[in-house]
């Protein structure tokens, strides 16, 4: 008699995105959450539900590419070579079979899945476990605020990371069951935003929503909201890169609403084409710059903020 499949959901987006609202929200719809969470943290007291070993590993695929994450725009898990491919097969499953163990339906989160879901998705088929995606959605002005207040880097850097994560998580997601939900929809109405996001991504919640109100006070603090800008227009990040996250923002809002738009997926690849473009020249004028001031190039990763964004910050 064959089983039906396992669920995993994966939340993705953007660092500072409300993806540990959702999460959290989505926990107590019944998904099981790992068994070695992150502990809670003075920015975020509700917790992440995040696996300390799926954010570990997430990070060694990062520098297996030469990057981190605030400095990741040129990372794809084309990078990585089949050595390092096999090894993340070998323990992504073995972190899914302790974090997860036989549970039925289960959340995997962490930001930099944007970045390396596909290095998970053989591992997520060895477990037996099905894909959904909850592709979370913060306006990005709201983010590059968050970012500077907690870790001081600034727009040059962050800009280019919100437009860099929204899409390859949009691109890397389209295969499966789907729902785009933004933070402002959620903090207005999670219980219509969370049955909107379980009928378009194919999920069923397995806990009803009738008698979770009391105990969502502690997963959604609109207190802990610093920083609102609503609908506001995009107005982040040089100006080439600000004309592209403002099309990004649109093309995502058609999408939460017109799940196969092939307009807002076609806005969205050439994005995609435009930024790396960016970076490219980006990466040419800092290593010409380089050498011209100090003789031989110095690599932009010796930069921890991910300078390759600064030769164009005042643009």
């Amino acid at each position: 008699m064959k089983h039906p499949p396992r669920l995993a959901v994966i939340v993705l987006g953007m660092h500072r995105s409300g993806t540990s609202a959702v999460a959290g929200t989505a926990v107590r719809l019944g998904l099981a959450p790992p068994l070695h969470p992150l502990p809670p943290a003075a920015d975020n007291p509700s917790g992440f539900h995040e696996s300390m070993a799926v954010v570990g590993l997430n990070h060694l695929l990062l520098r297996a590419a030469g990057c981190d994450w605030p400095d990741c725009l040129s990372f794809c898990p084309d990078l990585l070579d089949s050595a390092a491919c096999a090894a993340a097969f070998n323990v992504s499953r073995q972190i899914l079979r302790q974090e997860f163990t036989s549970a039925q339906a289960f959340l995997v989160k962490d930001p930099r899945l944007c970045l390396t879901l596909p290095a998970w998705l053989p591992a997520l088929r060895a477990v037996g476990a099905a894909v959904s995606v909850l592709l979370v959605v913060r306006h990005p002005e709201e983010v590059v605020r968050s970012l500077s207040q907690r870790d001081g880097l600034p727009e040059s850097v962050t800009a280019p990371l919100w437009l860099h994560h929204m899409l390859e998580a949009e691109r890397v997601s389209r295969p499966f069951p789907r729902a785009i939900v933004f933070y402002d929809d959620l903090m207005r109405d999670w219980r219509g935003c969370m049955a909107r996001a379980g009928r378009d991504a194919k999920i069923a919640w397995p806990m009803g929503m009738d008698g979770l109100e009391t105990g969502m006070g502690d997963v959604l603090r609109p207190s802990l909201r610093h920083h609102a800008t609503g609908q506001a227009p995009v107005a982040v990040g040089p100006p080439l890169v600000r004309d592209l996250i403002a099309d990004t923002w649109l093309a995502l809002l058609v999408l939460r609403d017109q799940a196969l738009s092939s307009v807002a997926r076609a806005k969205l690849d050439m994005a995609r084409v435009r930024l790396t473009a960016w970076r490219v020249r980006g990466l040419s004028e800092a290593c010409l710059e380089g050498t011209m001031n100090s003789g031989p190039a110095s690599s932009p990763r010796t930069n921890p903020a991910g300078r390759l964004t600064a030769a164009r910050a005042a643009r």
